[in-house]
């Protein structure tokens, strides 16, 4: 299996601040890695797509959606488990992970990115002559 290359978890310090005031949560994300490239999985239910906004900036791929299903604004709470109203995540992509043709999808809650990897990157089968 291959060693996985510099995709971690990344905190920008403004980001941390805004989770310390409660407004920023951190989605649970799954990663796997294939050889074309990485899946990544992120729960953010509640989020749109167009209340969504993944980037890449200075090699950090940055994951923010904002809550956009409330009962309304006349509705008063009665039991409340989740107090943000956003979510913030970000990793360190690593040079061998095509930026340019990142995918993502959003379905149920849970956004989909698709990192691929560079030609150069990808495993090679090489083909075993036999002689003699």
């Amino acid at each position: 299996m291959p060693e996985r290359k510099d995709l971690a978890p990344r905190e920008e310090k403004r980001e941390v601040a805004s989770r310390r005031r409660g407004r920023a949560m951190v989605p649970p994300v799954d990663i796997y890695e294939t050889d074309e490239g990485l899946i990544l999985l992120a729960d953010m239910p509640g989020v749109r797509a167009d209340t969504l906004e993944v980037k890449v900036e200075d090699n950090v791929l940055h994951l923010r959606g904002e809550i956009a299903e409330t009962p309304g604004e006349e509705v008063r709470p009665e039991y409340v488990e989740v107090r943000g109203r956003e979510y913030y995540r970000a990793f360190t992509l690593g040079p061998e992970f095509d930026r340019d043709r990142i995918e993502a999808t959003l379905k149920q809650g849970v956004l989909r990115l698709f990192i691929p990897k560079f030609e150069s990157e990808k495993p090679k089968r090489i083909e075993i002559k036999v002689s003699g």
